[in-house]
């Protein structure tokens, strides 16, 4: 057992003579009254301040210190909240409760937007691969609306008039070859779905008035190319549903003769026009299932400039200036004697004609004579 040792009495009286002598320091507090009697006893704090110099010296370092490298009120601030916050009380039930409901919220939000993107992403997929799959697609197949639906989404990309009405006779052209592959692939039966045939002929017929219209109309107004263009495709196409046509089941057969009349007609119409391109007026106003309705009056050609090319250009202005034979006369004129011109005149050459313009004559040039060495002037 270890006993541990008696503190002297002179230690406790040293230890309280400090104390009083850091007490008794310019900018300290005194804990209390000093009795009158205590000043002069060797005790009183002015007797002690003597004797511990060197150590209250370093007490008021160390004060200065505390005040010049301590922490800001800003810091404080922040590590009295923080003490405070872990002294914090400890959470409720109620607190519990309403985490695990956040937490709970939380999770089934995140699951639901998981469970959205992978549906968008399927979804995406399967309608990427509907529309690779639908190239092939004939009328009355189930991915034939598919087909459809892409081609007027792809004429709705499509900037221009011009450029979609030639967007819409690829489409009719497209429904013709699909009736061919129609038709080869039911060429030994002899029969095929009735309602494939009938719906590819109808989707022809609306695309083909509708490109008819909007070229038809494009070509009266801007280039008359265009009518020539429609008026050869609608003879291509005639001549295709032609051959088809006897291959055809016999409604679908007396179906395919409507498609023909609108062909023809969409030939004609386009030949109208074209013959009227260089009239005033070419079309009377009017609009039908194929285009503009050509006007049946008299052609009335435009006027053509003088300074332009019955085709539009301008013509090349052809000046004719016949040769003139130089002639001298006057003092200057060349001797037999000397060879040797004093001054040289030109007469007024011939005036140069211009076709549709007055004669104009040109100025009269007079060169000095050339003094030559060894020869008088």
């Amino acid at each position: 057992m270890v006993r541990r040792g008696i503190t002297p009495l002179w230690r406790h009286r040293q230890r309280e003579q400090f104390a009083r002598a850091v007490d008794a320091r310019p900018g300290s507090t005194p804990p209390g009254p000093v009795p009158p009697d205590s000043a002069d006893s060797p005790d009183s704090p002015d007797s002690a301040v003597g004797d511990f110099a060197d150590e209250l010296a370093v007490v008021a370092l160390l004060r200065k210190a505390a005040v010049t490298s301590g922490p800001d009120e800003d810091a404080k601030a922040r590590m009295r909240a923080r003490v405070l916050g872990a002294t914090a009380p400890p959470p409720t039930k109620l607190d519990l409760l309403e985490q695990e409901r956040h937490r709970r919220r939380g999770g089934a939000r995140g699951r639901l937007a998981v469970a959205l993107a992978a549906a968008l992403c399927l979804l995406f997929s399967l309608a990427g691969m509907s529309l690779l799959l639908s190239q092939d697609a004939l009328p009355g197949d189930a991915l034939y609306g598919v087909k459809r639906t892409a081609e007027s989404a792809s004429l709705g990309l499509t900037f221009g008039e011009e450029s979609k009405g030639y967007k819409r006779l690829e489409f009719a052209a497209a429904r013709v070859d699909e009736l061919e592959t129609l038709v080869d692939r039911y060429r030994e039966s002899g029969d095929g779905p009735l309602g494939g045939y009938l719906t590819a002929l109808t989707d022809f017929d609306a695309d083909a008035a509708a490109g008819s219209r909007v070229l038809a109309a494009f070509g009266s107004n801007s280039d008359q190319r265009t009518l020539e263009e429609l008026r050869d495709w609608a003879t291509a196409q005639a001549t295709r549903l032609a051959e088809l046509r006897m291959s055809l089941p016999t409604d679908a057969a007396d179906r395919a003769g409507t498609s023909l009349d609108l062909l023809d007609r969409i030939a004609q119409r386009a030949s109208a026009l074209h013959a009227r391109t260089n009239c005033v007026s070419v079309t009377s106003g009017q609009v039908d299932q194929v285009g503009p309705v050509p006007d049946e009056g008299e052609c009335v050609t435009q006027p053509v400039d003088p300074g332009t090319s019955p085709n539009g250009q301008p013509s090349a202005v052809e000046t004719t200036t016949p040769a003139v034979a130089p002639t001298t006369s006057g003092p200057g004129a060349t001797s037999a004697s000397d060879g040797v011109p004093d001054v040289v005149s030109s007469t007024p050459p011939v005036p140069t004609t211009t076709p549709g313009g007055p004669l104009l004559p040109l100025p009269t040039l007079t060169l000095p004579s050339l003094p030559l060495p060894g020869l008088g002037g």
